[in-house]
């Protein structure tokens, strides 16, 4: 009898076995799959982050851009227009601006200067760039002498298109009381507030009460597609 019982737990011991070897290969199939699936994921999420992370720099880096060879250039306005005029005579009439509002420039401290827009226009502007930028700012801080002489001409920071069109969506704005640029960057007072606010990207425009820029009129609108 006890023969019949020790057969009888071999055999249940050979289906225990069998068993185990049939359900092993099943659970380790699971988990490889379950591994694989997880990393995969994380794989694909950390590749995602930095598509993600790197999209976000591009367009920062996109919108905050300004070419640092504008910082020795500056726009001026209202100069008269002759026929014919070439390099020399602009730069004359630049001197001379510069002169009446009580800085001295020399024809040997602007690389050069020319007219901006096509040839027969009314109105265009000069373009003048200066061999050193403590030239620009000269001018660029005695520029208000103009306004005081009632002189119909201005003189402006060489502006990228982007932050040129922010300026004039800012100067738009009824809760802003005036507003300059700095080294391209725009500065802005608002009738509630003392202080100024800096707008250096178009995201910086809810400090002026924008609260969703117009990214088509900024010419910016494949970035929000």
């Amino acid at each position: 009898m006890w023969r019949q019982s020790w057969r009888d737990s071999v055999r249940g011991s050979k289906t225990v076995k069998d068993v185990t070897a049939a359900i092993i290969p099943g659970i380790a199939n699971i988990i490889i799959v379950a591994v694989s699936t997880a990393v995969a994921t994380a794989i694909k999420d950390y590749t995602n982050k930095l598509v993600s992370n790197s999209a976000e720099k591009q367009r920062s880096c996109l919108l905050s851009r300004f070419d640092n060879d504008r910082l020795e250039q500056s726009e001026i306005f209202g100069i008269e227009e002759e026929p014919d005029e070439d390099e020399d005579i602009i730069q004359a009439k630049v001197i001379e601006v510069a002169a009446d509002i009580g800085v001295k420039i020399e024809a040997n401290d602007i690389s050069i200067a020319y007219r901006l827009g096509r040839e027969g226009g009314q109105g265009r502007p000069v373009l003048v760039r200066f061999c050193h930028r403590k030239n620009r700012n000269a001018v660029l801080n005695k520029k208000k002498e103009l306004k005081k002489k009632q002189k119909k001409i201005y003189i402006n920071e060489d502006l990228t298109p982007l932050r040129a069109a922010m300026l004039k969506i800012v100067k738009e704005q009824a809760t802003v009381r005036n507003v300059t640029t700095r080294d391209g960057k725009i500065i802005a007072w608002l009738i509630d507030r003392e202080r100024p606010v800096d707008i250096n990207t178009p995201d910086d425009l809810h400090k002026v009460g924008i609260t969703s820029p117009d990214w088509k009129r900024l010419k910016l609108d494949y970035l929000i597609q």
